[in-house]
């Protein structure tokens, strides 16, 4: 059963076989990198800025411009890339721009520059992940089932970064400060501008002829649901992603962060390739209630999660709380757009999603620790997230029984 619709039965592929091969392996190892540099951000960005004496409500804000300058980005850069026919150089740039923000910081820690160059970072860089994706979709075409597969290596690129700076962290070796941490992001960074450039070659697909008939394909009822129900998962997110280093050491288990996360990466790791093998026995929209519903009760029993193996092991629901349901939403999207609407569609997923849930996020949870409250209460408020998003996926799960099969 594949993983996307009817339309992709007629995507174009690339016409060498080393091409797609070439393709397939730069863009493996652009998630390994790209996600690599994400794993010292999302968990160690709090810690760091804190080692900078920025406050919770800074750094709050911080991600929250992040998110909200980037909510729309993606959408852009993807429009754009679908009205070129290709995302490459569009990637190139956001690679580069990411490289940029990260040796600011490293250079200056001020709130006004650390909130801007955040801001600078959702404008330019925050598209790439999503470019990735339908770079990848493109590339894979009637074997887009395997999606999951390729994806899961930013997960590993994700978890490896996450576990070597918190051991580094623990041991002494690196100082928790911007200047010694996004140093290594920016590292990261530019090697995948050089994967991009040196081994992604340009895979050749139809480009889009106007924005009419993207509109009306992207207006579907079912995608709305979907992006809003996504919206609010991903906001539920906020105290995992944004504030996991301080939360952790609110309740005395600082060191547990990269255990915990490398406890994520495992159980995402295997969850992704599953999903095509999981949703030939559960329907789709089975599956994303499922997550959701499995996120509430992660952040309902997190506060509980007092010792390094349980606070471990609650954690690891991430790899299905977000990574299965992010590889079926993403199915879920792409088999209900035409090929030439591969960018715009994932843009529109990373805008909304991650970009309008982020910054409810963001702000939410800096807020709450701004004003003292505790870590439970911070949890306790993702869990109230996650169930709404919950209840607004089961009317939307009834629509999507099935997948589309060619």
């Amino acid at each position: 059963m594949p993983l996307l619709s009817t339309h992709d039965a007629v995507s174009v592929a690339p016409a060498d076989a080393a091409l797609r091969r070439r393709a397939l392996l730069g863009l493996t190892l652009t998630y390994l990198l790209n996600f690599g540099s994400m794993g010292i951000q999302l968990p160690f960005t709090a810690l760091a800025m804190k080692g900078a004496g920025l406050g919770p409500a800074v750094i709050g804000l911080m991600w929250a411009a992040r998110s909200l300058t980037g909510a729309f980005s993606p959408l852009v850069f993807g429009v754009i890339a679908d009205r070129l026919g290709g995302a490459r150089p569009l990637l190139i740039a956001a690679l580069i721009a990411g490289v940029c923000v990260f040796t600011s910081l490293s250079l200056t820690s001020t709130p006004f520059a650390a909130v801007l160059a955040f801001a600078c970072y959702g404008v330019f860089a925050n598209p790439a992940n999503s470019l990735v994706d339908g770079m990848l979709l493109t590339t894979l075409g009637k074997d887009a089932a395997s999606y999951g597969r390729y994806r899961a290596v930013g997960t590993v690129g994700f978890g490896t970064s996450a576990v070597l700076v918190s051991v580094a962290l623990e041991h002494g070796w690196l100082a928790p400060t911007p200047a010694a941490l996004f140093p290594i992001c920016a590292i990261l960074s530019s090697l995948a501008v050089v994967v991009v450039v040196v081994v992604v070659p340009t895979v050749p697909r139809p480009a889009l002829s106007g924005l009419g008939s993207a509109v009306a394909a992207l207006k579907q009822p079912v995608l709305l649901g979907l992006l809003v129900a996504g919206s609010l998962l991903w906001a539920s997110h906020a105290g995992y992603v944004s504030f996991l280093s301080p939360l952790a050491e609110a309740v005395g288990l600082p060191a547990t962060v990269g255990f915990a996360v490398a406890g994520a990466v495992v159980v995402e790791a295997v969850a992704m390739p599953m999903a095509p093998l999981i949703l030939r026995r559960i329907t789709p929209g089975t599956v994303l209630v499922l997550c959701a519903a499995t996120a509430t009760l992660r952040w309902l029993l997190t506060p509980w999660a007092t010792t390094p193996t349980t606070f471990t092991l609650v954690n690891g629901l991430h790899g299905i709380t977000f990574g299965l349901f992010f590889v079926v939403i993403v199915g879920v999207i792409a088999q209900r757009v035409p090929p030439t609407l591969r960018q715009t569609s994932q843009g529109l997923l990373s805008s909304l999603s991650l970009g309008i849930g982020g910054v409810v996020g963001g702000l939410g949870v800096g807020t709450l620790l701004e004003r003292g409250s505790s870590a439970a209460t911070v949890w306790w408020s993702m869990a109230v997230l996650a169930a709404l998003s919950t209840v607004l996926l089961v009317p939307v799960a009834r629509r999507l029984k099935t997948w589309t099969t060619t």
